[in-house]
């Protein structure tokens, strides 16, 4: 009998279905699930527009081995990309632990007032209203000639703007929690800054490149909701290739417990 064929990413320990979501696995959602920093008594974790669930599964992995895993929900607002999310949470060791919400994030906040969270994390829709990546200024590992409606809607940031995102989060977030996400060079800026004036403050900031001596195209950003007067931003770089086409020591190191090729 044959096997139907399906476009299925495989990690070492999950395999994620992609075949409806509008935007496939890909690098920066990898980089944000393997980088973010857990800390202690971690309860509750929340992924803002999970897509394929791919940050939600990495996150449900790497606190597999506490005393009490984490409990983590996923929000995502087009009902084809969640419903294949839940499919992969349930074919996930982790089944259990993971939920997945068919909302816009605003709506989900608004609903569920009492919701807070020790982590809440996110691969936004890229890029501001009036940038449109389909005339050059796509910088994705994802090439896609013809983007379909969805996949528009999900690079961009009309559905959710960088200040509903903000007050989201700030609704959601316990006092002593932390929020991180991932942003193209340009637009981390403009998220900082929005976040800045409203009382959410980046701890911690990684700027990643394609290889040496290339411009930083991706900014993840690690916030909370206190800062110490003169305390230093915790900066750290990395490259994902050597230059001459090798992944490089620091990617391997940090995304090695989920590509299979590491």
């Amino acid at each position: 009998m044959l096997m139907q064929k399906t476009n299925a990413f495989r990690f070492k320990q999950f395999s994620v279905t992609q075949e409806r979501a509008a935007m496939k696995v890909g690098t920066d959602g990898v980089l944000l699930g393997a980088w973010v920093s857990l800390g202690d008594a971690l309860q509750r974790v929340l992924d803002i527009g999970t897509g394929t669930g791919v940050i939600a599964l990495m996150l449900a992995q790497r606190t597999a081995s506490v005393a009490e895993p984490a409990a983590i929900d996923a929000v995502e607002v087009d009902p084809e990309a969640s419903s294949e999310a839940a499919g992969n949470f349930a074919a996930s060791p982790w089944a259990a632990r993971l939920r997945v919400h068919t909302d816009p994030i605003q709506t989900y906040a608004a609903e569920y007032p009492g919701e807070r969270y020790d982590l809440i994390v996110s691969n936004p829709p890229y890029f501001m209203a009036g940038t449109d990546f389909r005339r050059g200024n796509d910088v994705s590992t994802a090439v896609v000639a013809r983007p379909s409606a969805a996949r528009v809607a999900a690079r961009h940031a009309e559905m959710l703007p960088y200040d509903d995102l903000i007050g989201s989060v700030l609704a959601l977030l316990k006092p002593n929690g932390r929020f991180a996400a991932i942003f193209p060079y340009r637009e981390s800026g403009i998220f900082i800054a929005k976040a800045a004036d409203r009382g959410l403050f980046v701890r911690r900031l990684l700027e990643i490149s394609g290889a040496p001596r290339k411009p930083v195209k991706r900014v993840a950003v690690e916030c909370a909701l206190s800062r110490a007067p003169r305390e230093a931003i915790v900066r750290e770089k990395l490259c994902i290739e050597d230059g001459r086409g090798t992944f490089t020591e620091a990617y391997r190191l940090l995304t090695r417990d989920f590509y299979l090729k590491f």
